[in-house]
């Protein structure tokens, strides 16, 4: 099997094709997401119950009161569900009723002691019990909508100067163009891989990089534009010296140091 044949499906999917994500990891699975939206509905339901139970009926010292932990729990799964292809309108709708704040619940309803589990483990072990009975591996450190929010605006600055950048390498350099392309592309794949691990909205990085590719950037000058076009770049210097520092490939590096970052002792641990 050809290299090709082993890579994960959003580098085949993103370039000149709006990085399809549909699919993702869980592409591999036997199981598709969507079959599972069903039962996920009514856990997502269950769940919530047991969370409005816990707060009512729980004794005090219960790990089931933890909120931080329902906090973190619930992050997780929502994160363990955008990065392995569940639809995102369920996506939305589950996190949308998992962060609703809680219901009264009476103690006298069965429905209200069905957080048993969080009351012996607490609830981030008990959101990662649906996940790994899927086979889904949990996204441990989600990213957060503040750290979206800033790699999003990172992607958006470094648009318009990537464009012109292309702009000016094909009237001045078209010979370089291909692997300008190749480099700037296969950059901007392994940012979105990176997005769709950390269990960020799979649709929203559809958007973002999609207006990334470089056919979205730069389209071919017309014959009887190049000639100036050429004149004016080689007049600018912003752009010669984006290109000489190779500087447009930093986007990667931007955008790591705003996801979450492994401890600081996981590559000792290996």
């Amino acid at each position: 099997m050809g290299e090709g044949a082993t890579k994960p499906i959003w580098r085949a999917a993103l370039i000149g094709a709006a990085f399809i994500l549909s699919a993702g990891y869980a592409a591999a699975a036997p199981v598709a997401p969507a079959v599972m939206v069903p039962a996920l509905d009514l856990y997502v339901d269950t769940i919530v119950a047991a969370h409005n139970g816990a707060l009512a009926c729980a004794k005090p010292a219960s790990p089931a009161r933890d909120e931080q932990a329902w906090q973190v729990g619930r992050a997780v799964f929502i994160a363990t569900l955008w990065a392995n292809g569940f639809p995102a309108d369920f996506v939305r709708a589950a996190d949308k009723r998992l962060s609703a704040p809680s219901a009264p619940a009476s103690c006298d309803d069965p429905s209200a002691f069905t957080f048993g589990g969080a009351d012996n483990e607490g609830w981030q072990k008990t959101f990662d019990h649906p996940l790994e009975a899927m086979d889904l591996t949990p996204v441990a450190q989600p990213a957060s909508g503040e750290a979206w929010s800033s790699i999003k605006s990172a992607i958006a600055d470094e648009l318009p100067k990537q464009s012109r950048l292309f702009e000016c390498i094909a009237a001045v350099y078209p010979d370089v163009m291909p692997a300008m392309v190749h480099d700037w592309d296969e950059m901007i794949v392994k940012i979105g891989g990176k997005l769709v691990a950390a269990g960020l909205p799979r649709d929203e990085i559809t958007t973002a990089l999609s207006a990334a590719e470089a056919n979205s950037l730069w389209h071919r000058a017309e014959a009887d534009k190049v000639r100036d076009l050429a004149t004016a770049c080689q007049a600018d210097q912003a752009w010669q010296q984006e290109f000489g520092a190779f500087a447009f490939l930093g986007l990667a590096d931007h955008i790591d140091k705003l996801l979450p970052q492994p401890p600081a002792d996981s590559d000792s641990d290996q």
